[in-house]
C-alpha cells in the first residue's frame, strides 16, 4: 500500500492526512532527529497508521464523497462553536503528525487501556494502570467532534 495524501477534497484511496513532505518539514522545524533518521518507508507507514487511528473514531456529519479513502473531509460537520468544518481541520492534521511520531517511536502500537470509571456530568474518566493515554492527541480530535467508537451508548 502506498501513501496517498488526502487534500481535503475527498481523494479516492487516500491513506494519509499529511503528505510525507509536509511531515518531514514539520519535524525538521521541530528538530526531531528520530523522524528524519527513519527510513522513508517507516515514515510513510507511521503516517498511514496515524490515519487509521484517527479514522477509528466517530465524527459529526457525513463523508464528503462515498469513494474517498478516509473519514475526512466531511460535509455537515460543525465544531463546538457551531462553525462549519470544511476540508481538513488544523486539529486533525496536527493530531495525525503527533500520532505518526508516536507510531514511529513505538512500532508495537498505542496504549489502549480500558476505562474503569466514567462520569458524564463534568466529564470524569479513570483508566486502568499502565502507560499514560495520549490525552493531547485526543483533545485535538475532540475539537473536531471525535467520539470513541468502542463505547457506543444506547438508550432504551
Amino acid at each position: 500500500m502506498s501513501l496517498i495524501t488526502e487534500t481535503g477534497s475527498g481523494i479516492a484511496g487516500a491513506t494519509s492526512y499529511v503528505s510525507l513532505a509536509d511531515a518531514d518539514g514539520h519535524f525538521a522545524a521541530l528538530d526531531l532527529d528520530d523522524w528524519s533518521s527513519a527510513s522513508e518507508g517507516a515514515r510513510e507507514r507511521a503516517l498511514m497508521r496515524a490515519a487509521l487511528h484517527i479514522d477509528s473514531y466517530h465524527y459529526p456529519g457525513r463523508v464528503l464523497d462515498w469513494d474517498q479513502g478516509l473519514k475526512w473531509p466531511r460535509s455537515g460537520a460543525v465544531d463546538r462553536d457551531g462553525r462549519l468544518m470544511t476540508g481538513l481541520p488544523h486539529a486533525l492534521r496536527i493530531a495525525a503528525l503527533e500520532l505518526a511520531e508516536l507510531f514511529l517511536k513505538e512500532a508495537a502500537g498505542l496504549d489502549e487501556r480500558l476505562p474503569i470509571r466514567q462520569k458524564i456530568g463534568s466529564l470524569e474518566i479513570t483508566y486502568a494502570e499502565g502507560k499514560q493515554r495520549m490525552s493531547f492527541i485526543f483533545r485535538l480530535l475532540s475539537q473536531i467532534g471525535a467520539q470513541s467508537a468502542a463505547h457506543d451508548l444506547v438508550r432504551g
